[in-house]
Parts: structure tokens; C-alpha cells; sequence
């Protein structure tokens, strides 16, 4: 792994994954999946072992429609009394939208560095599996988000699911993103959070800074390994990064 000193900026794409990067947002999903299951089987499941289960599914299954495939999977695993995946679906999506509304909140110090890299004239671009109705709640509906930044108009590109057939730890988005600028491998730098999303950075060569988050703990020591930075905040960041 690689010192804060030795990250060379220039001439940066730079770019954020978004939950568990930019914003908390993890343990919200987390909270979700659990009401799901006790509503619809009574079955009360640790927090931990949802995230957990929830990760080892996403990271194994090459479904192109993967979180229906998972909504599908919490109906014959936990025998929900709700039999259609589209329509559980809808209804984790339905719970989670009032959440996501009120509760997400921007990383300490996120604004300050994106805003500043703003200034700089960098080339910034979102990557995220988060679908473009969730980010519209982001962009329009979350008074947090919205009064600290306008994602949206803040962004020079926005990758979202919907623009992607292979999810991370495929580097498919980052191809997306180096075609759409132009640019090598070498002329981008990667935000992310996870496991999954460090090696899909990796996959595609490119350098990524890992900014912590409690949710990937469990990973920390893979993480940790093939990661080039690693931080514990984005004021960590600044202070070394930005001249």
C-alpha cells in the first residue's frame, strides 16, 4: 500500500462510488432487509448476518437484474408470504424511500473536498448501482443532501445501474467511463468502500483510495491488501492531497 504523499492529483477523472463513499447509507439497507423478513416469515435476523448474506449473494450472482434475484432469493430462503420478487421488490423499495428521504446524510467533509475538486477544475463522475429513482430522491426529495449539494449538477458524468450489464467487481463502469472521457487507466483515480468495489477498480487498473467504512469491516484484511490508499476520513484526505 501507498502513502497519501505519493498520490500525483493531475490531471485526475476522479471518482465515487456512492453508498457506504459518499454517503452512510449501508446499515440502511441493512435495517430494510430485516423488517422484510420478520413482517413477511417472523423471522428476526441479526443485522450483521443481513449485510453479511446480502453481500455473498450480490458478489455470486451473474443475474443482470440482480436485486430482483435477491428479493427472489429472501422469498425462498426465509418462505415469505409474499411469492412475486417484483412485487417485494417494490415493496423494499417503497420502505426504504421514506428512509432514504429523511435519514442519508453526506460523509463528514465529503462536500468540502467534492466542491474543492470542483474548483479545481477536475473531471468528477459518480459510479454507483444505485438506480436512477433512488438518486432522484437524492436529487429532489432529501433536504440533507440537497442543501450541502445538488449531486446532480455537481457531477460531469452519473453512471447508474441502469447504464450497466455487469456489476462490480466487473470493471464494465469503469470502461464506461474512461471511453466516455477519453482517457487511460492511469488518468483516473477511484473512490470506494467495499471489497467488491476495490477490485473492480483493480480489474480495471486503476488506482483506488479506499475511504473507511464500519460496514466493510469484516473485509478490512482483503481490503487492505490489494487497496493502493486507504483513509479513515476525507478531512485525512485533504489535508495530505490538496494543495
Amino acid at each position: 500500500m501507498k502513502t497519501l504523499e505519493e498520490l500525483n492529483l493531475k490531471n485526475k477523472v476522479i471518482i465515487f462510488d456512492l453508498d457506504g463513499t459518499l454517503i452512510d447509507s449501508i446499515g440502511i439497507w441493512n435495517w430494510v432487509d430485516q423488517k422484510l423478513v420478520y413482517d413477511y416469515s417472523g423471522i428476526e435476523l441479526d443485522l450483521n448476518y443481513v449485510q453479511t448474506d446480502r453481500n455473498h449473494f450480490l458478489n455470486n450472482n451473474p443475474s443482470s437484474d440482480i436485486y430482483i434475484a435477491y428479493c427472489e432469493y429472501l422469498i425462498n430462503k426465509y418462505n415469505l408470504r409474499i411469492k412475486d420478487p417484483n412485487e417485494l421488490s417494490d415493496l423494499r423499495r417503497d420502505i426504504a424511500n421514506e428512509v432514504l428521504t429523511e435519514k442519508i446524510c453526506f460523509k463528514p467533509d465529503v462536500t468540502t473536498l467534492i466542491k474543492t475538486l470542483k474548483k479545481m477544475e477536475y473531471k468528477l463522475v459518480l459510479a454507483t448501482v444505485t438506480t436512477e429513482k433512488q438518486l432522484e430522491i437524492y436529487y429532489s426529495k432529501n433536504k440533507h443532501m440537497m442543501n450541502e449539494m445538488n449531486i446532480k449538477d455537481t457531477f460531469d458524468y452519473i453512471v447508474t445501474k441502469e447504464k450497466v450489464s455487469k456489476k462490480k467487481p466487473d470493471p464494465e463502469v469503469y470502461y464506461i467511463i474512461m471511453n466516455h472521457f477519453g482517457v487511460n487507466p492511469e488518468d483516473c483515480l477511484v473512490f470506494e468502500d467495499s471489497l467488491t468495489g476495490v477490485i473492480a477498480a483493480k480489474n480495471a487498473d486503476i488506482e483506488v483510495v479506499n475511504i473507511y467504512d464500519a460496514h466493510a469491516e469484516i473485509d478490512r484484511e482483503a481490503i487492505d491488501s490489494i487497496t493502493d490508499y486507504k483513509i479513515s476520513n476525507y478531512k485525512e484526505f485533504i489535508d495530505n492531497c490538496i494543495k
